[in-house]
């Protein structure tokens, strides 16, 4: 429910605010006193836009929102981190002059896509030019799924779950065809070249490390020579200086000298730890020297394995290819080559899970057109009831002659089915039934959009999430019992939903519950609007003045006072019977 809506600064309206009940809500007013300014703030909460000529420097409209029986809005609300104060929301959407846009939900910025998109599934306004309900297929055939939703709904749901199941199943056809094609491209060379690459059992980096050892190989002679000349310098022989006996000598000397100067000691320690150092360097350039192997059969062999992975290389490279091409050593072909081995297993069992998956589409495709076959039969006995409580609304809005017919028809499969479902009018008698929006003028539209909706509503079964509906200019084209009508099915509707209305006629206006009047005044040149809440004598006069011009003719006066008595009887009624029935 709308529980209060706070216009500032759009057009004729500085500040006003309407505090709206829980039933039937009228708008009432001169012409030009801002009724339309209403509903484009109404109008503004749902996301719409506002005409630079309406809008001054900042335009505002706050709009608190019960939550209650909305369980999927204040889900989406909560997962928004949207504050919340007693049940009710505050949205507030403001728009600037120069067309900047903002809105809040809660006190959270949103989109106004988002704006759109939540407050949009409590509060629809309808338009002499904004009845899409009647105009779009798919809103037509929600309408008749929410019309018979204890019937269709099950029926709606299990064939989305198929669909669903489906369109997944296809998709993973899809890929496991494709991988079987790759298989069949690749399957067999890969299979081939992870067997080649096991019998080689090449190791990480072993080309390298070959080519290192051919170089070494290949100069063992002078190697071996610089490495003893090296030994040599470092310990010598009897026949020369070497650096180890010079050590010796000088850790000597330097030890003795420690004796009687302490502080040398440290330098000692030192002398010996180099000693210690040199030796082990030159053992382990002994240790090199003598373990050079310089034969021929090493080099040979080192050579002939060297050319085995340069040939793996070369002829699988291309074929396991890494992220920045074909591999060009045998790490990088090591790393391709598990890749390989991934897709194998990918491929191992491909087959089956087609076999598999296939068969079960099929049936999934015969279940689809039995779920389908169950929504149509359904769809097309609740069109028939709903045809026949549109056409009873119908009657009640002084349109007996009209016939509408709600035609269920195939089309291309879809998530929801395989129904096309259209709402035809024929006017009069001997017309033909064209789609709504095409055979009924301005008030007649008006009138089987109200029957629609006063048949939807009657129908639904949870009453605490009734939905706003906000009416503008309803009642353009009609008068007289037409009008009359038209307030007593609004009222109905109100047992359902919250009505909304801006009306210029007196007869639906008077059974309306809530009764809010846009008064005009001018100072200084300037033309301003509020609202007021009306008592029941206020609510008298405003109704005299709509029936005659004049809030102060005694005829006028009586006149409104009877509309507004009579109007409160058939409500009253209403009611009763809604509690005899219950």
């Amino acid at each position: 429910m709308l529980s209060t809506l706070r216009i500032r600064h759009i057009g004729v309206i500085d500040d006003a605010m309407l505090d709206f009940g829980p039933g039937f809500t009228a708008l009432t007013g001169e012409t030009g006193a801002g009724k339309t300014m209403i509903v484009t703030g109404l109008t503004m909460l749902l996301g719409g836009r506002l005409d630079r000529g309406r809008t001054r420097d900042s335009s505002t409209v706050d709009g608190t929102l019960s939550l209650t029986g909305h369980t999927e809005l204040a889900e989406a609300l909560d997962e928004l981190g949207a504050d919340e104060d007693d049940g009710e929301v505050l949205v507030v959407r403001r728009v600037t002059r120069d067309g900047r846009s903002r809105a809040q939900i809660g006190g959270v910025p949103v989109p106004i896509g988002t704006l759109s998109r939540l407050v949009g599934t409590a509060v629809t306004v309808h338009g002499q030019s904004d009845q899409q309900r009647l105009r779009d297929p798919d809103a037509q055939r929600e309408a008749l799924d929410r019309f018979a939703v204890d019937e269709i709904g099950p029926l709606l749901t299990r064939h989305r779950e198929i669909w669903r199941e489906r369109s997944a199943l296809s998709e993973r056809l899809t890929e496991l065809d494709a991988l079987l094609a790759e298989r069949d491209r690749r399957g067999s060379a890969l299979q081939d070249a992870l067997e080649r690459l096991e019998q080689a059992d090449p190791q990480e980096d072993e080309d390298a490390s070959l080519r290192a050892e051919i170089e070494r190989l290949g100069n063992a002679e002078e190697l071996r020579g610089a490495a003893g000349q090296a030994a040599l310098a470092l310990v010598g022989d009897d026949d020369g200086p070497a650096a180890a006996p010079l050590l010796a000598i000088a850790a000597e000397s330097l030890g003795r000298a420690a004796r009687t100067d302490p502080t040398l000691a440290p330098l000692v320690d030192r002398l010996d730890s180099v000693r210690i150092e040199l030796s082990d360097l030159a053992a382990e350039i002994s240790r090199y020297a003598e373990d050079i192997d310089g034969s021929p059969g090493r080099i040979e062999e080192a050579n002939e394995r060297l050319h085995e992975l340069t040939l793996l290389v070369r002829d699988l490279g291309a074929l396991l290819p890494g992220p920045d091409g074909p591999a060009e050593d045998i790490t990088t072909l090591l790393a391709t080559s598990r890749t390989a081995a991934v897709d194998l297993d990918r491929f191992e069992g491909a087959a089956d899970e087609r076999t598999e998956a296939a068969e079960r589409l099929a049936r999934l495709e015969e279940e689809l057109v039995g779920a389908a076959e169950a929504l149509t039969d359904a769809r097309t006995a609740a069109a028939a009831a709903l045809s026949e409580a549109v056409q009873e609304e119908l009657r009640h809005l002084e349109m007996p002659d009209a016939d509408i017919r709600v035609d269920v028809t195939a089309q291309s499969h879809r998530s929801h089915g395989r129904d096309a479902v259209a709402i035809l009018l024929a006017p009069h008698p001997g017309a033909d039934h064209l789609p709504v929006g095409q055979a009924a003028s301005g008030g007649e539209l008006s009138r089987v959009m109200l029957a629609l909706e006063v048949a939807l509503s009657s129908s639904r079964q949870d009453r605490s999430a009734a939905p706003v509906f906000v009416f503008d200019e309803i009642d353009a084209g009609i008068g007289g019992r037409a009008a009359l009508a038209v307030g007593q099915r609004l009222a109905r509707l109100a047992r359902h939903a919250q009505v909304i209305v801006v009306t210029h006629l007196p007869q639906v206006a008077a059974h309306a519950s809530t009764h809010l009047q846009i008064v005009k005044s001018s100072h200084e040149g300037t033309t301003s609007s509020t609202v007021e809440t009306l008592d029941r004598p206020a609510r008298i006069r405003e109704l005299a003045r709509m029936l005659a011009g004049d809030d102060a003719s005694d005829v006028a006066l009586a006149h409104a006072e009877e509309l507004l008595d009579e109007a409160r009887a058939v409500v009253t009624g209403m009611g009763a019977d809604r509690s005899g029935s219950a």
